[in-house]
């Protein structure tokens, strides 16, 4: 008899084997339950476990990962260009008081506006065009905005004369600009041996110092503005990544040599952001301790694990992922996952470490809406510190940029802070500020690029 080939075959052997190797009682049963869950836990476990891991080596590398500023996206939507004003989309940043600078074309244009003074339409807001800085004009279109309001060089910017000149720092030759006050130019004659160290934040470039060292000059100060380590145009360090002021600090003190060599006998330090971690850590760790005279802070990472759970919980991010981010940056084996060379002392980085060993009289500003770096552990440091911190918060403003708020209330409580502390021959009621008008010309020469 012939068998149908279209008949399914029978499953016997199959049956047969599955029989053999199926448990037969209850218990059994239960096990081959017990085993299959495992099974499938221990794969849900895998994938959580490496999900987990792979979101807290993200976390704990982002922060660390050198940014160009000058990679920046155009987010600011420019809707109408007039001679006297500008017309921008109403935005948390184009509707905040204060000074704001636009950038297109990668800087082949830059204007500067004043505060809004009026809302054209439900979803405008209207600026003062103050100045324009190129030779090529705003158009309809998107714009970058520049927090550090001004352009180019303390020469194509402000007129003062500039020298490039390069630190000796331990991974290598780092640019910086040297301005020297020129009593010609209205500075002070008496405190050129007062050298300012101006150090720009995470993400940022010199040009941050661009809105003090008019005031700096004109109270007769030498300013050495300095780039660190992962800049861009300085070198890198070995591994390629910030250490949050851990290492940088060292670019610093080279700083502070390369002026005490050229007969500096008083140091200010001032830095923004990370700068102004990096400020403390030198103030704390440097040889020429007894050479410091004061620090200027501006919205600085006081606290840089205060600043990642800040960030990692706007991120929605897990607590478990927290811990991990943060034992990757501080461990010697999670430091390896993360590619730093060595673990960061991130212990060393807190209001009450700094409290404990700060030595200078400090001025420390600090944004009340800053969404980048939170000020309660500046505040924490002014309350531990009352002896030496004076604390000015600022309202309205964002981070890095009190002094666009209010340039004028900004530079009076620098001048009167340095005047104090360093002894100026200046009065402080004889100074106009700002010193550079926000809404000055632009110069010969000027440009739009961040330098």
């Amino acid at each position: 008899m012939k068998r149908d080939a279209a008949r399914p075959r029978p499953l016997t052997g199959v049956r047969n084997r599955l029989d053999r190797v199926r448990p037969r009682t209850d218990q059994g049963r239960w096990a081959e339950a017990v085993g299959i869950g495992a099974v499938g836990a221990a794969a849900m476990f895998t994938v959580s476990a490496g999900a987990l891991t792979i979101g807290a080596r993200v976390m704990a590398r982002l922060p660390l990962v050198p940014q160009l500023g000058v990679r920046q996206r155009p987010g600011l939507p420019v809707r109408a260009v007039y001679p006297d004003r500008v017309h921008l989309d109403t935005t948390p940043e184009s509707e905040r008081g204060g000074y704001l600078a636009l950038r297109q074309s990668g800087g082949a244009v830059h204007v500067r506006l004043g505060p809004v003074d009026g809302r054209p339409t439900p979803t405008t807001v209207s600026r003062p065009l103050l100045a324009s800085d190129t030779a090529e004009r705003l158009s309809v279109d998107r714009a970058a905005s520049n927090g550090f309001f001004w352009a180019g060089t303390p020469r194509t910017a402000h007129g003062l004369e500039t020298e490039e000149v390069e630190v000796d720092s331990p991974v290598g030759h780092m640019p910086a600009w040297l301005v020297r006050p020129d009593p010609a130019e209205g500075a002070e004659p008496s405190s050129a041996d007062t050298w300012a160290i101006l150090i720009h934040g995470h993400g940022a470039m010199r040009g941050e110092a661009l809105r003090v060292i008019p005031l700096l000059h004109r109270l007769g100060l030498t300013s050495l503005t300095i780039t660190y380590r992962n800049d861009t145009g300085a070198p890198a360090s070995a591994d390629r990544m910030h250490h949050l002021g851990l290492a940088e600090w060292e670019d610093t003190e080279a700083a502070i040599e390369y002026a005490v060599a050229r007969g500096a006998r008083r140091i200010v330090l001032m830095g923004w952001s990370m700068g102004g971690g990096i400020a403390l850590r030198t103030s704390v760790r440097s040889a020429h301790r007894d050479r410091i005279r004061s620090l200027i802070l501006d919205s600085p990472a006081v606290d840089w694990q205060d600043i990642l759970i800040y960030h990692a919980t706007a991120l929605r991010a897990p607590r478990p992922m927290r811990r991990l981010a943060l034992w990757m940056m501080t461990s010697r084996l999670g430091a390896r996952m993360v590619r730093l060379h060595e673990p960061l002392a991130l212990h060393e980085m807190r209001p009450e470490y700094h409290a404990a060993h700060l030595d200078h009289p400090t001025l420390l500003f600090h944004a009340l809406d800053d969404a980048t770096v939170p000020p309660a552990p500046s505040r924490r440091l002014a309350a531990l510190r009352p002896d030496l911190v004076e604390f000015v918060p600022v309202e309205g403003a964002s981070h890095t940029r009190e002094w666009n708020r209010d340039p004028a209330r900004w530079e009076r409580a620098v001048a009167e802070h340095l005047i104090r502390v360093l002894e100026l021959p200046v009065d402080p009621r004889s100074l106009q500020l700002p010193v550079r008008d926000p809404a000055a010309p632009a110069l010969e020469g000027s440009v739009g690029l961040r330098l």
